[in-house]
């Protein structure tokens, strides 16, 4: 009896392990895609930042620097717009992937509290029959 509670818990803690690990993988995944959107946000706005720059020290009228001004301040909104947008729909996606590695943990929760229960009660049965033997 003492094998099968054993077995029980290592197939218990593998599982639990793999969810973890689940978990783990997400977080990195996620953690990796929002560094990698924030470089590319940098890098987005430090170039239309130069070319704003180059515009304005090129412009013959006072009104053609407010054009290039204009320019930046648009593809700045455009582009902070365009990367909330896509950040909330990575983590709405995240968001959907942990709750289902989650939901599957609270079903292997369940499903292995009941297995111990039953395993518990025949080792119960197993000791009163010995007992009464």
């Amino acid at each position: 009896m003492a094998n099968q509670t054993l077995d029980l818990l290592t197939e218990y803690n593998t599982k639990a392990l793999e969810s973890l690990r689940a978990l783990g993988d997400l977080n990195v995944t996620t953690a990796e895609w929002f560094i990698n959107k924030q470089v590319e946000l940098t890098n987005t706005l430090m170039e239309a930042g130069l070319q704003s720059s180059k515009e304005i020290s090129a412009a013959k009228t006072p009104a053609d620097a407010m054009e290039a001004s204009g320019k930046l301040v648009q593809t700045v909104a455009d582009t902070m717009s365009g990367y909330v947008k896509e950040s909330a729909a990575n983590a709405t996606k995240t968001r959907e992937e942990i709750k289902a590695v989650i939901d599957d943990a609270v079903k292997l929760n369940a499903e292995y509290a009941n297995k111990a229960f039953e395993t518990g009660v025949e080792v119960a049965k197993k000791t009163a029959k010995k007992a009464a033997a």
